[in-house]
């Protein structure tokens, strides 16, 4: 572990200390908590690591965390590209020291996290997937207008891109903490990603699903859209090591909604796994 790329480490298991990883292309800041086992968060779209603060207070007694700003999010300085972060998510994980590790995914986050499991499934002790976008396994029934924010943010309009985006679904939240934690997150988000362009979405059809070997979580808010909760369904019944639990009195951002069950739903099955 690189001692020049990390900030000292306090006492306090639930307090954030910081560091960085160089990844292809630059680099992505890393904040981290608590002791024990490591479990490695990666937040969704338009947000950045901040999304996890409501886990420290209910993890960091039992996990180390680690949670990144993710390529082109936050003050991430590696250019966005899906396509790299299960390597990202790779290097996080040599740099820290961890053979093996939990992995936990929010949204898009899901989707990578998906993706380091098709590819170095030895590496994970247990994957949790929250909201996850799957269209190659369930037909998608809900618009996200990426050309229309494309076009808000490369005319200026990154106010009026955040106003909209504000409004979707899937931001919409469902207690105070929640809401002020996602304006906060979208107040920072520049819109990089929208114009350098993220490149495509690693394709995680049934059979890739069938053939993932490790304990799976797949998590959803119970008010989250139709769309998300049935592709978390089909996660559970397709993956032959899955499990579905849906988050009450929350919508996507379940973690922020309900932080209480999400933490036990994820405690419980990191145990479990252990």
């Amino acid at each position: 572990m690189r001692a020049d790329m990390l900030a000292a480490r306090t006492s306090d298991p639930e307090a954030l200390w910081h560091g960085e990883v160089a990844v292809q292309g630059g680099r992505l800041p890393i904040a981290m908590a608590g002791e024990g086992a490591p479990l490695i968060l990666l937040h969704g779209w338009t947000l950045d690591h901040r999304m996890w603060g409501p886990q420290v207070a209910g993890l960091a007694d039992r996990h180390f965390l680690v949670m990144p700003d993710r390529r082109g999010c936050g003050r991430a300085t590696a250019p966005p590209d899906l396509a790299r972060e299960a390597e990202d998510v790779i290097a996080i994980a040599d740099f820290l020291g961890f053979e093996r590790f939990a992995l936990a995914g929010l949204s898009r986050g899901a989707v990578v996290a998906l993706d380091v499991a098709r590819k170095h499934a030895s590496r994970l002790t247990a994957l949790v997937v929250s909201g996850a976008p799957l269209p190659a396994l369930v037909p998608r029934e809900e618009v996200i207008d990426l050309d229309r924010y494309r076009a808000l943010v490369r005319g200026g309009d990154i106010a009026g891109f955040r106003a909209e985006w504000a409004r979707h679904p899937l931001m919409r939240t469902h207690s105070p903490e929640a809401t002020a934690l996602a304006a906060a997150m979208l107040a920072d988000y520049d819109g990089r990603d929208l114009l350098l362009g993220q490149g495509e979405a690693p394709g995680l059809p049934r059979e890739v699903l069938a053939m993932l070997p490790m304990p799976i979580l797949s998590l959803t808010g119970a008010h989250d859209t139709p769309w998300r909760r049935a592709c978390a369904r089909a996660i559970s019944e397709v993956a032959p090591r899955a499990r579905h639990v849906e988050i009450p009195q929350a919508g996507h951002l379940a973690n922020a909604d309900n932080p209480a069950a999400f933490n036990a739903a994820v405690a419980a099955f990191l145990r479990a796994c252990a």
